[in-house]
């Protein structure tokens, strides 16, 4: 039997990121993955600091988008591969006072490094697009592929023996540790980073703390749209390439079925407002995201004795968070640094 330091089970985002952060500092690994139902692999793969529809700042942006960049291009770098697929973003205004918003949020040093100055020349990428309140343009914005990082990762985890496809069933450490011996391995600790599907979580004050809602997106394919940078309006419109275009995401509920079938109406009627041009809508993807009550990641040591630990909870801002999160967590587990409180499994004992 093989002994190692970690066994992270999942490879989402959040097994991927700590996996990465784990080996970067010379731990051994494997990773156990059942492979299927994932959010990260069909996402839509934008990266940005800021809600553009309610003007918020996402939370801790300021540490989490320069982190994210960085290590993002590194691990560019590692796999040979590029991942950031078009950078920029247009904000189709929803009303006639967004204009005037745009402006005033400016005046204000976090948005003023990322929303361009207003113009009143019309970007030829929008001549088939209705615009009757105007828009406005962000550079600090990206659109990543999240599904060739996973592969490619993954790949590279199999050339190197620190992958295996399982799928694990257990409601106990000792069935846990069990079922990773029968692989042939045994860890000094163990990584659950399965999102909506992670059913162990002995201690937890109120019993499972992850909702699982859906995110889905509509491929639709556009000749002649002819578009390069992501739009914004109340959806996401990212351009694939060959006239194809990925179009959401939607947040219903997993069981909430009549929710799930109004939301790709909402995404066609938004659609029919705002393109000139025909469109067929040609497939839909789906996957399920892990969220909680109060929108944090849930990060930490699921018992005091310190041997099973959690990352999951990431939401739909996981592209964003997951490389600090992976810091925080490797932190944790190897000097024994504090995380900070709005992301500790404490707060659900």
């Amino acid at each position: 039997m093989k002994s190692l330091d970690f066994v992270i089970v999942g490879f989402g985002i959040a097994g991927a990121t700590i996996a990465r952060e784990l080996s970067q500092r010379g731990q051994s690994i494997l990773v156990i993955d059942s492979n299927r139902n994932k959010a990260t692999a069909i996402a839509g793969g934008t990266i940005h600091p800021a809600v553009l529809r309610y003007y918020n700042q996402v939370w801790r942006a300021d540490d989490f988008w320069p982190k994210a960049k960085i290590f993002y291009q590194n691990w560019e770098q590692e796999l040979e591969i590029s991942l950031v697929k078009t950078r920029g973003l247009i904000r189709v205004f929803d009303s006639k006072q967004e204009p005037e918003l745009w402006r005033q949020k400016r005046e204000e040093h976090f948005w003023n490094q990322y929303l361009n100055p207003l113009s009143d020349v019309k970007s030829e990428q929008l001549s088939h697009f209705n615009t009757p309140h105007g828009y406005g343009m962000s550079e600090d914005f990206w659109r990543f592929d999240p599904k060739l990082l996973l592969e490619t990762y993954r790949q590279r985890l199999i050339d190197q023996n620190q992958y295996k496809i399982a799928e694990l069933n257990f409601d106990s450490d000792q069935a846990l540790n069990k079922a990773i011996g029968s692989l042939g391995y045994k860890a000094e600790r163990v990584i659950l980073a399965q999102g909506f599907q992670q059913t162990y979580w002995p201690g937890i004050t109120h019993g499972n703390p992850i909702q699982a809602k859906k995110g889905q997106y509509l491929i639709i394919e556009c000749p002649g749209l002819n578009l390069t940078q992501v739009v914004k309006t109340k959806f996401f419109l990212i351009p694939l390439g060959q006239d194809y275009y990925q179009v959401g995401a939607t947040y219903p509920r997993l069981d909430q079925h009549d929710a799930i079938m109004d939301a790709q109406k909402k995404i066609r009627a938004d659609l029919d407002a705002l393109l000139k041009l025909p469109y067929s809508i040609v497939d839909c993807w789906d996957g399920v995201r892990p969220t909680t009550k109060d929108r944090r990641p849930i990060l930490g040591a699921l018992r005091s004795k310190k041997n099973i630990y959690v990352f999951n909870g990431l939401n739909s801002r996981g592209l964003l968070m997951a490389p600090l999160l992976a810091t925080w967590l490797a932190d944790l587990m190897l000097d024994e640094k504090e995380l900070p409180q709005e992301v500790s499994i404490n707060r659900f004992f």
